[in-house]
Order: C-alpha cells, then sequence, then structure tokens
C-alpha cells in the first residue's frame, strides 16, 4: 500500500469530535471516567462512533501520516498526542499550528511548579494536559560499589558503559530524553549517553526487569515514574530524581478553534479539575492550580519553546537520534 492510499484510509477512520491517544497509565483511568459520564447523558450531544481513546503506542502508523493532512476539516475537534511528535514538524506545523487552527484551551494560570519552568505554551497554540515525568532507576545488586548517579549528566560517565535501557524500539529512542540532554548539555554528549545504553525497551519490560536476576537487566533504567513505582521488586532498586529534575515529556491537546460545541466540552472536560486529579493520581503531574501534587517539591526538567517553536524539531530529533545511534553501535 502506497503513502497516499493509506494516509485516505487513516482520514476516514478518524473521529469527528476527538481522538486521544494516552500513555497507557491514563488512557484506563481517564476513559472509564468518560464512560461513566456518557452513560449518565452528560454527553448525549456527542454520537460515541465519533469519539476515540486510543494507546499512543499502538498509533505508529497514523504518526507517519500526520504531515500528509490538507485542511483542518480532516481534524477531529480534539486531538491528545504524548511527547513532541510528528504533530510539530515543519508540515503539520506550517499548515496548521502557524495559522491559528489550534488554541490553547486551558483557561486558567498554571501552578507554581509549571510556571517556573514555562511549560505553558507562549504562543497560545497547544494546551499542556499533563506531564510524564523520566526517572532514573537504580538496580542495587547489579550496581554494587559503582557510584548511583545523581544527574542526568552521570549518565555519560564511562563506569557505565552498556549498564542503561531507556525507552527504544528499532533504533529509534526516547525524542524527549534525547533533545532534553542535547539541550541541557549539549548535543555532542548524545553519542555519549549512547554508549551508556545497552538496549531499548517499553517501560513495561523495564518495570518488570529492575531488580531481577533476569540477564537481561541493567543496572541502571531511565523510565517513567508511573512505572518506576510497579517495578515488583521495589526493595532491590532506588528511584533516583536527578538534581536537574525529572525530564518532562509532555502530554499536549490540539483544541480546534473553530470546534463545534461539544469539542469545546471535550476541551473543557480535559482540562478540568477531575482529568487533572486522575493524572496526578497516575504520577502525571498537572498545571492544573487545583491539582493536589502525587510528587510534591520535586523539580522537573523541560527542553524549552525555542526547541519547539524556533527551530526544525524534527531535523533535531534526526540528529538526536543519529548522535546517540553512533554511541549505541560501538561495540563494549
Amino acid at each position: 500500500m502506497n503513502m497516499k492510499s493509506e494516509t485516505a484510509q487513516v482520514k476516514e477512520r478518524l473521529p469527528r469530535h476527538l481522538l486521544a491517544m494516552l500513555p497507557c497509565p491514563l488512557k484506563v483511568p481517564i476513559e472509564e471516567t468518560f464512560l461513566h459520564q456518557q452513560s449518565s447523558g452528560l454527553w448525549s450531544e456527542l454520537d460515541p462512533e465519533e469519539l476515540a481513546f486510543e494507546g499512543n503506542a499502538n498509533q505508529s502508523d497514523f504518526y507517519k501520516t500526520v504531515d500528509q493532512f490538507d485542511s483542518a476539516d480532516e481534524l477531529p475537534d480534539v486531538v491528545i498526542t504524548p511527547g513532541i511528535s510528528s504533530f510539530f514538524h515543519p508540515d503539520f506545523r506550517t499548515r496548521f499550528l502557524d495559522h491559528d487552527v489550534f488554541a490553547d484551551a486551558a483557561e486558567y494560570v498554571p501552578n507554581e511548579r509549571f510556571a517556573e519552568i514555562g511549560m505553558k505554551d507562549p504562543t497560545g497554540r497547544v494546551t499542556l494536559m499533563c506531564v510524564n515525568p523520566l526517572v532514573i532507576v537504580a538496580d542495587k545488586a547489579r550496581l554494587g560499589d559503582t557510584p548511583e548517579p545523581r544527574s542526568w549528566s552521570d549518565l555519560l560517565n564511562p563506569v557505565y558503559r552498556k549498564q542503561v535501557t531507556m525507552r527504544g524500539h528499532n533504533g529509534t529512542f526516547c525524542e524527549t530524553v534525547l533533545l532534553t540532554i542535547g539541550q541541557c548539555f549539549g548535543q555532542d554528549t548524545l553519542t555519549g549517553l549512547g554508549r551508556s545504553v545497552r538496549q531499548g525497551l517499553h517501560p513495561g519490560q523495564m518495570a518488570k526487569l529492575a531488580g531481577t536476576d533476569n540477564e537481561a537487566g541493567t543496572a541502571l533504567y531511565v523510565m517513567p515514574y508511573f512505572y518506576a513505582n510497579m517495578i515488583r521488586k521495589r526493595d532491590k532498586v532506588n528511584i533516583i530524581w536527578p538534581e536537574e529534575g525529572a525530564i518532562a515529556s509532555p502530554v499536549f491537546l490540539l483544541a480546534k478553534k473553530n470546534a463545534t460545541e461539544g469539542g469545546r466540552r471535550l476541551a473543557s472536560f480535559f482540562t478540568g479539575e477531575e482529568t487533572a486529579r486522575l493524572c496526578e493520581q497516575a504520577f502525571f503531574p498537572s498545571p492544573h492550580p487545583s491539582a493536589s501534587s502525587s510528587v510534591p517539591d520535586r523539580k522537573l526538567l523541560w527542553m524549552g519553546w525555542d526547541l519547539v517553536w524556533n527551530r526544525d524539531i524534527q531535523a533535531l530529533t534526526d540528529a538526536a537520534n543519529s548522535a546517540f545511534n553512533k554511541g549505541f553501535a560501538e561495540e563494549v
């Protein structure tokens, strides 16, 4: 199947009102809460067939087609997308984001934690729903007498060579980690980080490996805080919140300016107090001012909006993966 026909099929399947591509820890609680409201008649004006809750990990084919969209009418009223995805690449950005198709739907001033790091979009184009904080997990037995890392830059230390696992698949690694570390410590450090990484896995796989005797395990893991708290052998590991802060991987909401009334209500639901509470319960900090933090007094590390709006984020991501893979391919 060629790209053009594949894109046409994707467009035909897209729901009119909502495409919520959510990280696994958020999909179940948010979808269940919404469906409960729907069964109570609170969303009677919306056709259930025009709403889709999807696990983000299963949407790789969809993201490949994003740069093929031509008209805002082809897109749902509300799209939820984690990370710095293809929605921020030049093709989609110049067609839609740069032309005020979307607007920030969060009608509040963010709480202090998020205000300090400036994660609210200064251009008012996209909405920050919450963040997935990424931390370091140390397997105490495998680390032995080697000191634990305290900073993200410590992962470049040769003592950790091929002792780190992070999210990755088929030669592509977590763009938020690479872009943030490259921004904070320089692009040249990514090759050193690649030397330290042995493998890329899904966070759920990391949670099962950490603290075990499985030969596939490593001494260190870079993983979401949610999954770090799901590790079965918690007494065998230490969860390290790096001194610069946990890397803030954003979950964005794109809400159309000319959305239907139902679409506007959906945007309010996802930026409201109830959804903020569900995010916090899953260890996804929310910028909502009413949010009772699940990770109090812990800093977040954000790569900054300059990379998103003033640079070619697609080219930067490709360059970051290339620099990283150069070190990753080196033998021990």
